[in-house]
């Protein structure tokens, strides 16, 4: 069991280590894209969330631990890392889409700008105030933590398109 807290702690170090290295970037390099902070953000939400996962199965009886394979759970820790941060940005782009909104999610600045290339589209599309930035940051950790949350919120989508193609089908 101890082997597989030295790969949750250096899968935080990797997490921590990239949010550290982005606001660092902000802070002296003049890098400011929000983009690098929101996907590390999702990735400590894995990290978290990997935690408690690993205390409830350090809790468990020693014949349960003892059957499972340990490559596996260590492979699972830093595959989490990727895909939490990849739902990091989905749930972004969720938000900035407007496909989600409300007082809890964050507003964007320039989003009625006619579309003028991908390098334009990420640099003026940004969280509108900093409370906006604050609330990106945070739904990215809650994306990557809840690993059902983005798959939930896609079907609540796909259920409500698909309930508006049955009242006005197409012709």
């Amino acid at each position: 069991m101890s082997r597989l807290y030295w790969h949750l702690a250096l899968a935080a170090i990797i997490s921590f280590g990239g949010v550290a290295g982005a606001l660092l970037a902000a802070k002296f390099g003049g890098y400011s894209d929000v983009m690098m902070i929101i996907f590390f953000a999702g990735s400590v939400g894995a990290v978290v969330n990997n935690y408690f996962r690993l205390a409830k199965l350090s809790a468990a009886e020693q014949p349960v631990t003892y059957k499972l394979d340990n490559n596996v759970i260590v492979l699972q820790m830093y595959v989490s890392l990727l895909i939490a941060g990849i739902l990091g940005f989905v749930m972004y782009g969720l938000c900035l889409s407007g496909l989600v909104e409300g007082a809890l999610f964050p507003k964007f600045a320039n989003t009625d700008l006619p579309y003028d290339g991908v390098q334009s589209f990420l640099e003026k599309l940004a969280p509108k105030q900093n409370i906006d930035t604050a609330k990106a940051i945070l739904w990215a950790f809650i994306a990557g933590f809840s690993e059902r949350l983005i798959p939930n919120i896609i079907d609540r989508l796909v259920s409500q398109a698909e309930a508006l193609k049955t009242i006005r089908p197409t012709e």
